[in-house]
Order: C-alpha cells, then sequence, then structure tokens
C-alpha cells in the first residue's frame, strides 16, 4: 500500500512539473515546431509566433525577446495590451484569465538573404525591469490581485540543426532536496 501511495504522490508532482509555463518562441501558431528553415522573398513578411504554453491560468506575462537574427524586424502584432517593444522590454494583459496555449504575439520579419548555416535567432529572456528578478514573469488567476510566478523561455533557430529540437518542448524541473528524493524510498 505505501508503494502505490508513493508512486500516485510522484505521477501527481510529474504532472503537475510538466505542466510549468513556458514562453517560446514558434514557427507555427500550435507551438511545435523551433526551427525556421522556410524563408519568403523581400518584400514578403515571414511570421514568427511567440506562444505561451503549458498555462494552467495567467492574466498577465512580462519578457523580452532577444534579437540575433540579423533580419529586419517589420511588425509585432497582439491581441493584448501590450506596454514596451518585444525587444526591449513587453509586458501583456490579457484582460482576463486565459488558460492553455496561445499565441501571445507575432512578430514579423524581413529577410533579405535566408542563412546558410547556424544564424544566431530569437530567445525569450526576463525583462529588465520585471517584478520577479532574473525570471520571466507571469501573474495567475488568482482572485483579486493574482499572484506571481515565473516560466522558462525558450529559443528559435533561422536554420535546421542548429538547436536541439527538444528544446521546443520542454519540460520543467523542479528543485528539491536529497531527503525529499530518498523519503520517496522509504
Amino acid at each position: 500500500m505505501k508503494k502505490v501511495l508513493l508512486m500516485t504522490l510522484a505521477l501527481m508532482v510529474y504532472a503537475s512539473v510538466v505542466l510549468a509555463d513556458h514562453i517560446g518562441v514558434y514557427e507555427d501558431q500550435g507551438g511545435t515546431n523551433c526551427v525556421k528553415t522556410q524563408f519568403a522573398a523581400f518584400p514578403t513578411p515571414n511570421p514568427v509566433y511567440i506562444v505561451h504554453k503549458f498555462n494552467p491560468g495567467a492574466t498577465a506575462a512580462q519578457f523580452k525577446v532577444n534579437d540575433t537574427s540579423g533580419f529586419i524586424a517589420a511588425s509585432q502584432v497582439t491581441p493584448y495590451l501590450m506596454l514596451g517593444t518585444w525587444n526591449v522590454d513587453v509586458s501583456l494583459a490579457y484582460g482576463g484569465c486565459v488558460v492553455g496555449d496561445h499565441v501571445l504575439m507575432t512578430l514579423n520579419f524581413y529577410v533579405l538573404a535566408a542563412p546558410t548555416s547556424c544564424a544566431p535567432g530569437l530567445e525569450i529572456v526576463p525583462a529588465p525591469t520585471s517584478p520577479v528578478p532574473g525570471s520571466i514573469a507571469l501573474v495567475d488567476c488568482a482572485v483579486p490581485s493574482g499572484n506571481l510566478k515565473t516560466a522558462t523561455g525558450g529559443r528559435m533557430a533561422f536554420f535546421a540543426g542548429c538547436i536541439d529540437p527538444l528544446a521546443c518542448n520542454p519540460t520543467a524541473a523542479v528543485s528539491t532536496t536529497w531527503g525529499g528524493i530518498k523519503a520517496l524510498y522509504r
């Protein structure tokens, strides 16, 4: 019975870990591909999508997108109230509690010449003015004012083989103590 209880507890902990918030940059709106290999010629814009994944419920996000692509940023489009700019410090207010994977923003880039080798790309990082220093900040759906929580950030490359494809669908890590691990096996 003790082993069944421990196994159930371990599965519950694993399920909550997998559902940790992640904000990534993707080629598609579904948030499945973080490597962009097809490019439209100038003057057609090339969209990439910033997607909030594994979202158990949030009302706002604050982050920055590091852009080392060398491409020309054309526009940013979001359905949410936005303060700041995507590549400096952006805060998005969702206007209510949003649950599940959803597109936060579309960035359109002009590409003058497609990369022929691993080009730096885009990465979601903490905003300089984050209320949780050194972390990507979110506000959960707690009433009345919400609680601060954090998210992991993702990367996007502009050439196949530049980053690990597993970076597209990360799983969160939870810190624990050695005593907590040993307790699972008593």
